[in-house]
């Protein structure tokens, strides 16, 4: 397999974890963690080809679904910040100082068959 066709493989793992991304569900997160672990294994493994334009091309396509993938990451990571932050207040009420207030996390096991 070329160097290009390596990095056009990555980019579909990465465009495949964008996509599952932005419909999350147990199951897509699930397939989403296994897509970006296989893309970075196969980073990890890859070795630069100097001078070849199409695998220059596919590595610019790469990192443009990477920033992708990683905003969406960083919004979902967000979005569940405020989340907490809004069960806090509605479950604890605020802090002397105005913020809302920790929530305490059971423990949570999940056993699958």
């Amino acid at each position: 397999m070329s160097i290009a066709q390596q990095l056009a493989e990555v980019r579909r793992q990465l465009d495949g974890a964008c996509d599952r991304l932005t419909a999350p569900s147990p199951a897509s997160l699930d397939a989403c963690a296994h897509d970006l672990e296989s893309a970075i294994g196969q980073l990890s493994a890859f070795r630069p080809n100097p001078g070849d334009a199409q695998a220059l091309e596919q590595a610019w396509h790469v990192q443009r679904s990477f920033l992708r993938a990683r905003k969406l990451m960083e919004s979902a990571a967000e979005f569940h910040e405020n989340w907490a932050r809004v069960r806090g207040a509605i479950s604890g009420g605020y802090t002397a100082t105005g913020e809302a207030a920790s929530i305490v996390h059971q423990g949570r096991i999940c056993l699958q068959a």
